[in-house]
């Protein structure tokens, strides 16, 4: 129905506005609507208007009128030409349409694969996940059982003795002591896995205050008086260094490890050394030891969960070096290892520095003593 519609709509708009004078704009009118047919139903109906304009072309706007007699044949070539160009013009529009559609099709076929590949891939990431997570957990129990079965074993052996009523009292207190550092040692490995996993999970609340470093640096060398007895620790920390605002028990445990680190790492009765300087946007404290230093491409994965060089005295899980990190990243830190001259390895932390601390407030001259 399109073609008998749009050849009639175009002789009656060409009646009305042009009449039987103005014959090239009604042959315009009949190839407008020709184009229109073709765009909306196809090549078929369009060549059916085709061949309906030249009828109603020739019936109502050629005399003899309401005839299809022809008394001029020049009119003839009129038709013809009319016809061919209503020809080219619908097989033009009809692939200009069959381009528009297959283009369609290509989006629709590329939106398809783009949806396949990206389900394909956040799949193959959730695969990579997996995979790095029964990597971690074979990791972490291959770890902790052997770190935590052994001092266990230890400790139920000499437990064990003990019990026996023929061991001597300098043997009794031997065993009574390994008990007490095997015991030592698994609180440090639940302790490391439970700050790993706080730290992951962000539960880890860094309380800053104001405070001079050389009392965190104390309280760290303290509790490791009897792991440092048998070594020489040397500290530097020039009386100018500023204030900075910390966690103290966090850059504590920090320091704590740090020492740990090195403590299973070098020689029994190697030196230590604690030096600190003032930077231009903080304070920069430094852990050296004179050990076997860091292997060549090792110096970004010592940081890493579960990662350890070699093996070291009194075991661990490699978590020690990742909570460091943890709590500098914590205090908007950086830290970072290089190797020593001379042999050894320096671990840096850097702490910011911004604001400055708030002076105390002056005791009211008012008020009674």
């Amino acid at each position: 129905m399109a073609a008998p519609t749009s050849a009639l709509l175009a002789t009656a708009v060409s009646r009305a506005a042009f009449g039987s004078r103005q014959l090239a704009d009604a042959v315009m009118l009949y190839l407008l609507s020709i184009v229109l047919v073709s765009l909306r139903v196809g090549y078929g109906p369009s060549l059916l208007a085709a061949v309906l304009s030249v009828l109603c072309f020739d019936f109502f706007f050629i005399p003899p009128l309401y005839t299809f007699a022809v008394q001029d044949l020049t009119h003839v070539v009129t038709f013809g030409t009319m016809f061919l160009v209503a020809l080219v013009i619908s097989g033009l529009t009809q692939r200009v349409r069959a381009q528009a559609d297959a283009a369609d099709q290509r989006e629709q076929r590329t939106a398809a694969l783009y949806a396949l590949s990206r389900d394909l891939a956040q799949e193959a990431h959730s695969a990579q996940l997996q995979v790095q997570t029964e990597q971690m957990r074979s990791s972490l129990l291959s770890s902790v059982s052997h770190d935590l079965r052994t001092p266990l074993a230890v400790v139920t052996g000499a437990a064990s003795s003990l019990l026996e009523d023929s061991i001597d009292a300098s043997t009794r207190r031997e065993l009574t002591e390994t008990i007490l550092q095997e015991a030592q040692r698994l609180n440090r490995l639940v302790r490391n896995l439970l700050d790993m996993t706080r730290i992951e999970a962000g539960a880890v609340r860094v309380n800053r205050e104001w405070q001079p470093l050389e009392e965190v640096v104390g309280a760290a060398l303290n509790r490791m008086e009897d792991a440092l007895a048998a070594r020489q620790v040397l500290t530097d920390l020039p009386a100018d260094l500023p204030l900075v605002p910390l966690d103290a028990v966090l850059i504590q445990q920090l320091l704590v490890n740090l020492l740990e680190n090195a403590v299973k790492y070098t020689p029994p009765e190697s030196p230590l050394e604690i030096r600190a300087r003032a930077r231009a946007a903080g304070v920069e404290m430094v852990v050296a030891d004179r050990g076997p230093g860091i292997p060549p491409g090792e110096e970004q994965r010592i940081f890493d969960k579960f990662y350890r060089i070699g093996s070291a005295r009194g075991g661990g899980v490699g978590l020690g070096l990742a909570i460091c990190k943890g709590i500098v990243m914590a205090h908007g830190g950086q830290i970072f290892v290089s190797n020593r001259s001379g042999g050894g390895a320096e671990f840096h932390v850097f702490l910011p520095v911004e604001g400055e601390p708030l002076a105390p407030e002056a005791p009211d001259p008012n008020e009674e003593m």
